[in-house]
Parts: C-alpha cells; structure tokens; sequence
C-alpha cells in the first residue's frame, strides 16, 4: 500500500465565505487588488473557533489564495486555510466536502456560522469531481430564509434565489439580473450567483493578490469518520 494514499476525488472548491457590514460594492479582477490586506491574527481566531477542527496543530503560514491546491494525498486533509481581507472572511477547508451521500460537516459549519454571525451575508459551497460532479451551495442573507441548492447533473433548490438578490440590491439591469426573472422555474445557482452573494470573492482571480493563513489542524473522532468516508479511496 502507498505510504502516501492519493485522494478519491480530482478536484474540489471547499469553502465558506463571510461578507460582513457595511457591505462593498463586489470585487472584479481589476478592483481586486485593492483589497485590505490579510490579517493572520485574525484568521488564527477563526480557524480556532471553526466546528470541523478540534485543535490547531501547526501554523504553516501564509500563501497566495489563487495557489491553494485540492488535496491530493490524504496528509492534505489536515489542512484548513483562512483569508481575512477587511469585512470579508472565507474559510476553505477539506472538512466541508461531502458526495450528496456521506457527511453533513458543511451544513454543520454553515450553521454555526450563521449562528455566531447573523448579521453576515454567508455562503457556503461544495464542488466535487471526478467521474462525475457533485455540488452543495447553502447562503444566508440576514432578514431573508435560507438558501439551499444540490446534486449531480441537476440541483434541487430549497428557498427563492431571486429574493436573496433583491435583499442585496441586485436589479434587472445588474449583473446576474436574469435570476430575477419570473419564468425561472429551476434556478441554477453557479458562480456568478455565488459572487454576487459573496462581494465577488467565490470566484479566484488570476492577478489577485490575496493571502491565507494554512493550518494544520486535528478533528474530532466524528468529523474524521465523515472526512474518511467521503475523501479516502477504497
């Protein structure tokens, strides 16, 4: 057997993101940049209070956003990374991944997220592939219901996506303006959806400059039999 196990899926985007108030207009690729600059004290509180890690283990410092890689050996599984930009706090962590079968751990996170921090507008998301797709996306707006969306080839959405967007202010003639639309019988939610919950940063860009913090961390008995079930090859 290999002393170093590769992983089960090929690729995977992990991570909730918190928008805080006062709420920015959304970054672009040009506007990144001017972005605040990480604050690694604060991402150490974060990652210590999140629900899929019992103890932090190692600080392995600091990296750029757009190079973080999907875990690849199961070593990797023990790594959480977390941005602290100004307002604006996103968490990517392996934890988070399920298969639309196995593990609840994003619901779970997502929750007490919300629960700590109920003024946020907070999205969470899970993108899993290999042979096939499998997606998660969850979001909060504060004053309006939850967001849930998942599945393979088709999602099943629970909650009106059209009234998160009016919540933030997002008109017919804004970008992502078509999930207004009253003959939407099955919204797709995907990435610019995300962004425009998430002040633009679901999505990586190429030039950004965007640092996180990367820990190694420890899991609790029932968080480390979910994240076996779902990443770990048979």
């Amino acid at each position: 057997m290999s002393q170093n196990p590769r992983v089960a899926w090929r690729q995977s985007t992990l991570r909730i993101t918190r928008v805080h108030p006062p709420y920015r207009a959304p970054y672009d690729q040009h506007t990144i940049r001017h972005a605040p600059a990480h604050d690694p004290v604060r991402a150490r509180a974060v990652v210590d209070e999140l629900s899929t890690v019992a103890t932090v283990a190692e600080e392995l410092g600091t990296a750029l956003r757009r190079d973080l890689d999907h875990p690849r050996h199961v070593g990797d599984l023990d790594q959480v990374a977390v941005g602290c930009w100004g307002d604006i706090v996103q968490i990517s962590d392996p934890a988070f991944g399920e298969d639309g079968i196995l593990s609840t751990n994003l619901d779970a996170a997502f929750d007490a997220q919300v629960k700590a921090h109920p003024e946020a507008r907070i999205t969470a998301v899970c993108e899993m592939c290999s042979a096939e797709a499998y997606g998660k996306y969850l979001a909060h707006v504060p004053g309006q219901p939850r967001l849930s969306a998942d599945g393979w080839d088709d999602q099943d959405v629970t909650g009106d996506p059209a009234q998160l967007l009016r919540a933030v202010g997002v008109g017919p003639g804004d970008p992502g303006g078509d999930y207004l639309g009253t003959d939407q019988d099955e919204p797709f939610i995907g990435v610019e959806y995300l962004d425009l919950l998430a002040c633009g940063l679901h999505s990586d860009y190429v030039r950004e400059n965007l640092m996180v913090s990367v820990f190694k961390v420890t899991r609790t008995e029932d968080v480390q039999d979910a994240i076996d079930d779902v990443w770990r090859e048979e």
